[in-house]
């Protein structure tokens, strides 16, 4: 999978001209058009409903889907990202940008998201950094509201080293048993599909749907191997509900 970069400000402001082009963006490669599908199967208001998007980066998935939403707060910790961002969507007045981490974006927002959306964030390989991530998605969702979470999927992951290793394709480094990659100069966690689930839900996150958002070869540096009919290398994607205690 194309990097994600570490969680630093000033690499991610370095990267931010080319951001789309170089940093991997689902909502701009989805194979099937799956993230869609689950974002028009949330009951959402255009008159009062509220989109929360936790790593917004230049803001691909505010563009795509915003318009179903009254309201919208972005969030992005490096500035220059944000930059872009609230630049390709100027026109419109419903947005509020927040210029900080996840973690305390969640503080100030509370629970307000009748979808909270946090595409590729929780990639930590520090667990103590996920379990926070995962609580900031949690409170930054309405009680009842839905939370959209993409997450690195550690069966593509393995799938993708042994489709490199049986064609000859540069496949550096297998994922540790923990899940844990490293891509170019980022460690990154991948999920066991039931490993995602058991996070969620130890956050009070039920998971309502859960399936394989698709991305081209090339966004992981390989060609297309022959004979592999439409097989192609997958993240997970979840809806859950928050649920009410």
């Amino acid at each position: 999978m194309t990097p994600t970069f570490a969680m630093d400000a000033r690499k991610w402001n370095r990267h931010s001209d080319a951001f789309d082009e170089q940093v991997f963006n689902i909502a701009r490669t989805d194979l099937t058009g799956i993230l869609a599908r689950y974002v028009k199967s949330v009951p959402a208001s255009r008159k009062s409903s509220v989109l929360v998007d936790l790593g917004c980066g230049t803001g691909s998935f505010i563009k795509q889907f915003g318009h179903r939403f009254h309201e919208i707060v972005g969030v992005e910790f490096a500035s220059r990202t944000i930059a872009h961002a609230k630049k390709s969507l100027r026109k419109s007045t419903n947005i509020d940008w927040l210029t900080m981490d996840v973690e305390k974006a969640a503080k100030i927002i509370g629970p307000r998201g009748d979808l909270t959306a946090c595409l590729n964030v929780v990639t930590s390989p520090d667990p103590a950094k996920r379990n926070r991530l995962w609580s900031a998605i949690a409170r930054a969702t309405k009680p009842r509201g839905y939370a959209l979470i993409v997450v690195p999927s550690l069966e593509s992951e393995l799938m993708v080293h042994e489709v490199s290793r049986e064609s000859g394709q540069t496949r550096s480094h297998k994922p540790t048993v923990s899940g844990i990659v490293r891509i170019d100069d980022a460690r990154q966690k991948f999920f066991r599909k039931d490993e995602l689930i058991a996070a969620l839900a130890r956050h009070g996150l039920k998971t309502k749907r859960i399936g394989r958002v698709f991305y081209p070869w090339a966004e992981e540096g390989l060609d297309k191997p022959r004979g592999g009919g439409t097989r192609h290398p997958w993240g997970w994607i979840c809806l859950a509900q928050r649920v009410v205690a």
